[in-house]
């Protein structure tokens, strides 16, 4: 009996043992991963809240931006610093989400028109609330494509902006689906704002 005692004893301790040993296991795995579990929700967290990478499809930034160019998205830009005049900015519609530069906001009234240059050349003129405002992003040709495409924005009256949303144009105003088509864009709609290319690595850094 006394052995058979022994034997139970002897068989709880090891029990014991390898109980806590599995429980030490468990405890080292969780502290190992525990790290990876942090980066992870904190990677999530930022991409959802904060920025996120994004990529150029098409040509309709060209030349700021190019087709596989990838960008970093700053979500949080409209909450904080709000969005302003000739910031490109990533917006959301029914044919999915697009690149384009703002050229109006909230309130305002714009139009285009054909004045001439120095040199007698045409040129599409922005004009803000009555004032011409300086497109020095793109070419005196992309200018003029503005007025290319049948649009409201150039038959020589204003087009009012309604309040919280914003007229958006891709650079290359001769192909780009933007606000001359789908209209102004709702503040609601637009995802964040973006200047930062993060590669190709030949074309690093920020764009105007």
């Amino acid at each position: 009996m006394a052995k058979n005692k022994d034997k139970n004893i002897e068989k709880n301790v090891n029990d014991e043992e390898v109980e806590n040993n599995t429980k030490k296991a468990h405890k080292d795995m969780v502290l190992e991963y525990m790290p990876y579990v942090i980066i992870i929700v904190f990677v999530v967290l930022i991409r959802t809240f904060i920025a996120t990478p994004i990529k150029v499809n098409g040509s309709s930034m060209s030349p700021t931006l190019y087709n596989g160019d990838h960008m970093l998205l700053y979500k949080l830009t409209p909450k904080t610093r709000g969005i302003k005049r000739f910031d490109i900015v990533v917006i959301s519609t029914d044919s999915g989400k697009l690149i384009k530069r703002v050229i109006g906001l909230p309130g305002e009234k714009i139009r285009y028109e054909i004045t001439k240059d120095e040199e007698e050349r045409e040129v599409a003129t922005l004009y803000i609330n009555g004032e011409a405002v300086e497109e020095n992003f793109i070419t005196d040709e992309a200018k003029n494509a503005t007025c290319v495409i049948d649009t409201k924005i150039c038959n020589g009256e204003d087009v009012e902006i309604p309040e919280g949303e914003y007229y958006v144009m891709g650079d290359n105003r001769i192909n780009s689906k933007d606000s001359r088509m789908i209209g102004t864009v709702d503040k609601k709609n637009i995802s964040g704002t973006t200047q930062l290319i993060l590669f190709p690595f030949n074309r690093i850094g920020k764009v105007k």
